[in-house]
């Protein structure tokens, strides 16, 4: 199991080159695979599963949006692996503050639904989740991808809220 936390530089002005929407609420976002570090908006694709993700998410009564070209749909990504790769969430630093039970929420529904998805297929299956939260004082990102076994997701809530604290 390896957690890893590292610079996402400036996210809100890498969505606007890449025109694409601005978080600026109390709502989970998810965001496309590599938005932090993609050379051109081309290159930007969704997780297989961001779209269940963010039902899962809303359906549980959270905020929850898929950041999407105004115009167009991005595409999905397809893999063939036992191994399960999360959309990358964003987590608002406002959204930290107003609903800090929100992420706590978020990693359950995440945790159960990993957990279904997986049963049966390899007991050795590893999942990868990633977010982006940011700080509350200096207002910049971080990344925090998750490696490991289900068993450690609930574990990603405190390193979440540290990081926002920091």
């Amino acid at each position: 199991m390896t957690t890893t936390v590292s610079d996402a530089g400036d996210l809100c002005g890498r969505l606007r080159e890449f025109g694409l929407s601005i978080p600026d609420g109390i709502e989970l976002v998810i965001l496309p695979r590599d938005v932090d570090t993609a050379a051109t908006a081309a290159a930007l694709i969704h997780e297989a599963d961001a779209a269940t993700v963010r039902k899962l998410l809303a359906a549980a009564g959270l905020r929850v949006r898929q950041v999407e070209p105004s115009a167009s749909r991005l595409p999905v990504a397809v893999q063939k692996s036992a191994d399960w790769i999360a959309p990358t969430l964003f987590v608002t630093s406002l959204l930290l503050t107003q609903n800090a039970s929100a992420v706590q929420i978020a990693l359950g529904v995440i945790e159960s639904y990993i957990s279904d998805y997986l049963k049966g297929i390899v007991p050795s299956s590893r999942v990868q989740l990633s977010f982006v939260v940011e700080t509350s004082r200096s207002g910049t990102t971080k990344r925090v991808l998750y490696q490991g076994p289900v068993s450690g997701i609930r574990d990603l809530a405190r390193i979440l809220r540290e990081l926002h604290d920091a």
